[in-house]
């Protein structure tokens, strides 16, 4: 049996014409998500200029984490990189591994900052452990696209020179073209990386946030115990029969956890 006859049908070939256009599309995807990014990171900076309120800064970088995300997806369709991988077994094993040392990296996290805010097991907050989780995931995932970018980049250097004579006049030619473009990924690359740099001066108030996350989706409002533990407090989670976590606003933005017993 021959080697054409072993691949399936389907299966895509990865070439340097293949590989060139992939990155003229996504270098061209990347320039229009850049304008938009620049403009959201720029309301972000601008935020933080002003002094305006938490909420705002808040929602500036909700709307750039949903930008990142419809630009993954469409840039992820058709990844060059995933396509020229997955024609080998090795390059299977490659792409399996990475998306298991990814989520277990994010999970790690996960579970690391929920004890350490909290210091409770984070299977008491199981939805908290697995929001966060998905967040660090899509955080690697932007970074494995962006490093994809940068392979697919090294990938068709690699294959014109190792198929010169594959390479016609048409090709050639079109060197420059293909240049120019590869300025306006660069510029796509640096406005991302302002827009994370902007997004991390509100890192400090991360904590808050899972809090208040925590506090609508894993603690109970509901509950029966009484004493002055529970006076005015905002949710309680039942860590045993007896164990309760009371969670508790001292100030704006500012929680007090405190493990107290049940008392009916």
């Amino acid at each position: 049996m021959s080697t054409d006859e072993k691949q399936p049908a389907d299966t895509p070939k990865v070439t340097v014409d293949s590989v060139r256009e992939w990155l003229i599309q996504t270098t061209r995807l990347f320039a229009k998500f850049s304008i938009i990014l620049l403009i959201i990171g720029s309301a972000l900076v601008l935020s933080f200029a002003l002094d305006l309120p938490l909420y705002v800064s808040y929602s500036l970088v909700l709307l750039i984490a949903a930008v990142l995300f419809i630009m993954l997806i469409m840039v992820s369709i058709k990844n060059i990189v995933y396509l020229y991988l997955k024609t080998s077994i090795w390059g299977q094993i490659v792409l399996y591994l990475l998306i298991a040392l990814i989520s277990a990296r994010a999970y790690l996290w996960a579970i690391g900052e929920v004890n350490r805010i909290f210091l409770v097991d984070p299977s008491n907050l199981a939805l908290t452990t697995s929001v966060l989780t998905g967040i660090i995931f899509f955080k690697y995932a932007i970074m494995a696209l962006l490093g994809s970018y940068l392979i697919a980049i090294g990938l068709y250097f690699y294959i014109r020179y190792a198929n010169k004579t594959a390479i016609n006049k048409t090709a050639i030619n079109n060197r420059q073209p293909l240049g120019k473009k590869m300025f306006s990924g660069s510029a796509f690359v640096i406005v991302v990386s302002m827009n994370l740099i902007a997004a991390g001066n509100i890192s400090k108030y991360s904590d808050v946030m899972i809090q208040v996350f925590a506090i609508n989706i894993d603690f109970y409002s509901h509950y029966t115990c009484t004493g002055d533990d529970f006076d005015n407090s905002d949710g309680v989670l039942f860590l045993s029969a007896s164990d309760i976590l009371v969670a508790k606003e001292t100030a704006p933005l500012t929680f007090e956890f405190k493990k107290v017993k049940c008392e009916p």
